[in-house]
């Protein structure tokens, strides 16, 4: 269906005479249309500082606000944002020269001096520290260079960079968590408060061009059902995280419409191996759960199933890996192997989400088959995150997104042995000899080695399993046939400042 943008023109009057003179009123300006659009997701934002805090919610929102050094594009494609051109040095160093005529919200306008600041308190912020922590030192070179020396190879932190958590604030200290922190994104926070709304407004100096839109709306609707209700009902223009088992009515509406695209992100079992210390254990969880039946169940079969972690368009995909698969007699060997022939309790932990409660369903389901008892543990997400991050759990259902592109970020935050607990590692697995590859693919330039290194670490998680994948996923957006222009991101963070509402013309 074309749509076409109502333009309401001034009346010009022609003369008597015969030629057109303008009246007072035709030399006013129409009013600008100030357009509202409505987007809706699952839960609230943690924080809208961009440095702290990398749940999905929270990141949907500070896309809009923030802008990165550089980014992925619709296919997954580094590409800059914030920078005019780059050069690599022999060792590895990165000389950064940013675009000129780039302002704050504030109306400042950015420098080299507010990148390196940025960076510096990346580095003091445990949870953005492993992205950028191979940077020894900044050298701002004049207003718009900045020399950034490091010693992985430079292609990992150009990626890095591309992560929404290293986005470009206006100077804040490390230890001082902010509402409203300054940044150069096409949206500025307008009310937040401790409801389930979150209100931007439109930056007209966005170096990218003034939003199409002057207001967007985040709100926090917990229920897929309630969110797919809003969008038919029109009280929202956008639903994000539609269930699959709701896409037929959605199709069946014809004022509606469907995004579903794969992602860099990556649902996965965690294993807690101090708790869980038997491989064999794990390799019988594994082997004990029937990802064909999470698919099913869950996703309606709109999933692919995952060999890997990394999704096959990251940089360090293993394309020789194989998927598992589901074997509860081979996986009842094991656990009699382990000492386990009458069986074990472990608990499965969650965060609060339909979906995640349809897959802890099926998996305790399917592990019971094998002997393992499993009780579901459901908590809300910050608390989720706390207790996870101290160990407390035995098993939990993940998300994770590569949304740097590259294996790095894949590996090193869920799985490196100095990223247990908060940072990411949650599995709390310490293996000297995956270390050992990590450690090298970062610091060799050379594109074969590092591939041949993540395919040695591939080989060390499936043996040792500290957690295993299930399934891509699949991003089913819903959104009002009027809603145009909008950016799919691999790595889930939309940009909306292009996305418009077209009315058709009567």
């Amino acid at each position: 269906m074309k749509f076409i943008i109502i333009l309401l023109f001034s009346l010009l009057f022609p003369a008597c005479n015969g030629t057109k003179t303008e009246t007072n009123e035709s030399k006013k300006e129409t009013p600008k249309v100030e357009k509202t659009l409505k987007v809706a997701f699952g839960y609230k934002p943690r924080s809208f500082d961009p440095h702290r805090h990398t749940d999905s919610s929270t990141l949907a929102v500070t896309k809009q606000i923030y802008s990165n050094l550089f980014s992925l594009d619709e296919n997954g494609d580094l590409v800059p944002e914030l920078v005019e051109k780059y050069e690599t040095l022999p060792d590895n160093s990165i000389i950064l020269t940013l675009k000129k005529g780039v302002f704050f919200q504030d109306g400042s306008e950015m420098k080299a001096k507010d990148a390196a600041a940025s960076l510096k308190r990346n580095l003091d912020i445990p949870i953005s520290k492993v992205l950028v922590e191979s940077i020894k030192d900044l050298e701002v070179l004049d207003d718009y260079r900045l020399k950034i020396i490091q010693s992985n190879a430079p292609t990992i932190l150009l990626h890095n960079f591309a992560h929404s958590s290293i986005a470009i604030v206006k100077e804040v200290p490390a230890n001082e968590e902010r509402i409203n922190i300054v940044g150069t994104g096409a949206y500025k926070i307008k009310k937040w408060g401790i409801g389930e709304k979150v209100e931007l407004e439109a930056f007209d100096k966005f170096f990218q061009g003034e939003p199409k839109i002057k207001n967007l709306v985040f709100m926090t609707i917990p229920e897929n059902s309630n969110r797919l209700i809003a969008l038919e009902t029109g009280e929202i223009d956008i639903a994000y995280d539609i269930s699959s088992t709701d896409v037929k009515g959605l199709l069946k509406d014809e004022n509606l419409k469907l995004v579903s695209k794969s992602s860099l992100g990556t649902d996965f079992i965690s294993i807690n191996t101090k708790k869980i210390t038997d491989k064999r254990v794990r390799q019988a969880i594994e082997l004990g759960v029937n990802k064909e039946d999470i698919s099913t169940a869950v996703f309606e079969g709109m999933t692919e199933l995952a060999p890997s972690l990394l999704a096959p368009s990251v940089f360090g995909y293993d394309k020789n890996v194989k998927l598992k698969p589901y074997d509860p007699e081979k996986a009842r060997e094991l656990l009699k192997e382990a000492g386990y022939e009458n069986g074990l309790k472990l608990e499965l932990w969650i965060y609060e989400e339909p979906t995640r409660m349809q897959m802890a369903q099926v998996i305790q389901s399917n592990l019971k088959e094998i002997g393992i008892d499993v009780s579901i543990q459901v908590l809300e997400l910050s608390s989720f995150l706390q207790f996870t991050a101290n160990g407390q759990h035995d098993m939990l259902i993940g998300l994770w997104y590569v949304s740097t592109g590259d294996a790095d970020y894949g590996y090193y935050p869920l799985l490196h042995s100095t990223s247990a607990g908060a940072v990411g590692n949650r599995s709390f697995f310490a293996n000297e000899e995956f270390d050992h590859l990590l450690d090298e693919a970062r610091t060799t330039s050379s594109v074969e080695k590092r591939e041949e290194n993540y395919a040695k670490a591939q080989d060390i998680l499936s043996e040792e399993v500290p957690l295993f994948p299930l399934d891509y996923k699949v991003y089913i957006i819903g959104m009002n046939k009027k809603v145009d222009g909008f950016i799919f991101n691999a790595n889930g963070n939309h940009i909306l400042y292009k996305t418009d509402i077209i009315e058709e013309s009567k």
